[in-house]
């Protein structure tokens, strides 16, 4: 502030860091969002109430498919018709173009098997070799025991690319676990 500056010019210095700091988060709102794990479907990866950061992203065969191995969400009105009391987190397994199968305890895709960047491989149950069109994408937990919110369960099964709500990028809570989660 300089000593010569009008009072009024002296006021809108002092509030200038308060209207940087409301645009800025306004921006953060509009492209991203917390989101509050809620079970144990995603372990080991994200275990109950752990608090991540999700970018608004945007999927469709026309615009660009997540890919595969990112963890998503899902939009709340598929979560709650499979039952979910709140948004689905879930890893993105297989993708337009692609053939996917469990048989035998393996997650094929493309007749190969699927194995996370970090090691999670097999799943319980089966599911038909069934290739993947259009805007589909594929889901699974990270455990694997649980079936109730990926694509393994009928009321969900393949989804619509724009029934996703967003990216998973970051694990916020607690602070001891703050992560990036794009190469989980």
């Amino acid at each position: 502030m300089g000593r010569y500056d009008n009072p009024a010019e002296q006021e809108r210095k002092r509030f200038r860091p308060y209207r940087i700091a409301i645009v800025l988060a306004i921006i953060l709102f509009l492209i991203c969002a917390p989101e509050v794990q809620n079970g144990n479907y995603m372990e080991p990866t994200i275990t109950d109430g752990q608090v991540l950061v999700v970018s608004k992203s945007r999927y469709s065969a026309k615009r660009k498919a997540p890919k595969p191995d990112r963890l998503i969400i899902l939009k709340k009105p598929l979560s709650l018709e499979a039952g979910a009391d709140d948004n689905i987190i879930a890893r993105v397994i297989a993708v337009p173009g692609d053939t996917v199968e469990i048989k035998n305890g393996k997650v094929l895709v493309n007749d190969e098997e699927y194995v996370t960047k970090g090691g999670i491989k097999g799943a319980k149950g089966s599911f038909q070799s069934t290739k993947l069109e259009g805007n589909e994408v594929f889901l699974l937990s990270d455990n694997r025991k649980v079936k109730k919110y990926d694509s393994r369960n009928p009321d969900i099964g393949l989804v619509d690319m724009r029934q996703i709500k967003g990216n998973v990028l970051f694990r916020i809570w607690p602070l001891n676990k703050f992560a990036g989660m794009s190469d989980k």
